[in-house]
């Protein structure tokens, strides 16, 4: 059967995915609340939500992974700590004219090595020191009614991230400026301590530890940038993008689609906010998917709210991951038939599911729809039900759905 015109002649369908997505979306909220990866809330959410797939997909799976949730996050107070200790080290050095200022070395090596292993480049060096749970991951498939050629996943995350504290009390330029102002004092303590190692002017050893007592407030404050006891709902980030892939599914199913030769999977990943957990998992555990000989490309929707900073990410991983280019120009060829330009992006700094996917070897493209500044509800507890936009969810779901169809007639050119 010749699928497509019927996106098109469905239009007037989407404004009700978008509100089927809204009432889901504050039921979980309200239900089970925040979703710490390994908690029961997070579980329960992932079960509500696979019971709804079961209604639109052939198969509905739950996978589960061991992560250590409270690891991700945690390289910021440990740094801190590295730092004042640092300092520490640096004045009593200075002042008492001792060797305590050699153990800055190894103090800013762990600093170093937290912030990098964990955050810079999303590895778990910091998992062993951090209890252990048990996540998952929901896969829901909807088979090709023939020979499957392609295979197009399309993922959210269930997870929500624990509060950002400055973010909530001071707004997108406070959380910057405390960031910032910790930054500059890690490298203004790296140059401090080689200098001082070097040189045999006490004058000047005196003096740079000196400056070190100006960081001391930002090194202190990172012990409070996260509250790892308060998650937030997570209803934009990111229910918001597992509903885009339900919606996804709930059309095919509602207007009776089976393409001949695309299998179409909603992946719903657990623990993205402590390091992309579950979708490094869900790659390690079907190797199958890369190696099959069909077409797959994976594309995850992560935020769905703000519509005037939608955009597809060419770069993930702090910049460092590159996306597939003819993937991303898949979305972007499909946004633009939905009458949205949507500009390629690099994500400067943190990381989306879709990294997780590229480092596999998958074809990938993420879609955020979010003020990058960042926004203030990102990560605190005004990303609400009550704060989502249904009109945007609705474009995104027309989006979503005009790449899979574009996919199946094409596949990636």
């Amino acid at each position: 059967m010749d699928f497509r015109n019927i996106l098109a002649n469905a239009k007037e369908q989407l404004g009700s995915y978008a509100e089927y997505s809204v009432k889901n979306i504050t039921h979980i909220c309200s239900e089970y609340g925040p979703r710490e990866c390994g908690s029961e809330s997070e579980k329960k959410a992932q079960e509500y939500m696979g019971e709804q797939l079961k209604n639109y997909a052939d198969s509905v799976t739950r996978e589960t992974f061991d992560a250590h949730p409270k690891a991700f996050m945690s390289f910021v107070p440990i740094a801190g700590g590295m730092l004042l200790a640092s300092t520490a080290a640096n004045l009593a050095g200075a002042f008492k004219k001792n060797k305590a200022a050699a153990a800055s070395v190894p103090l800013l090596g762990a600093a170093l090595a937290s912030v990098v292993g964990e955050f810079g480049l999303y590895k778990q060096p910091l998992d062993p020191l951090f209890e252990k749970k048990q996540s998952g991951n929901v896969i829901a498939v909807r088979k090709a009614s023939g020979e499957t050629k392609r295979r197009i996943i399309i993922s959210g995350h269930t997870d929500s991230a624990p509060e950002w504290t400055y973010t909530y009390k001071l707004g997108s330029k406070g959380v910057v400026t405390v960031a910032g102002y910790a930054v500059a004092g890690l490298f203004y303590d790296i140059a401090a301590t080689a200098v001082s190692l070097r040189s045999k002017n006490s004058k000047l050893k005196k003096g740079l530890a000196l400056g070190q007592l100006a960081f001391v407030p930002a090194f202190a404050g990172l012990f409070k940038f996260t509250d790892q006891n308060r998650h937030v709902d997570g209803a934009s980030d990111d229910l918001s993008g597992c509903y885009i892939a339900n919606s996804v599914l709930k059309f095919l199913a509602d207007n009776d689609i089976r393409f001949e030769n695309t299998e179409v999977i909603a992946m719903l990943a657990g623990g993205e906010e402590c390091g992309l957990r579950g979708s490094k998992a869900f790659f390690a555990a079907h190797p199958e998917l890369l190696n099959d000989g069909v077409e797959t490309v994976f594309v995850g929707f992560d935020t769905i709210r703000d519509e005037e900073y939608m955009m597809i990410y060419t770069k993930d991983l702090n910049g460092l991951v590159k996306n597939d280019i003819d993937a991303c120009n898949l979305v972007k060829n499909a946004a633009a038939k939905c009458g949205k330009d949507v500009p390629f992006g690099a994500i400067p700094l943190g990381s989306t599911d879709a990294a997780a996917a590229s480092q596999a070897g998958c074809k990938a493209a993420s879609f955020v729809a979010m003020d990058p500044a960042p926004a203030r509800y990102y990560h605190t507890r005004l990303d609400t039900a009550d704060n989502l936009v249904p009109s945007t969810i609705e474009k995104t779901v027309e989006i979503a759905l005009q790449t899979v169809f574009d996919f199946d007639e094409k596949g990636l050119e």
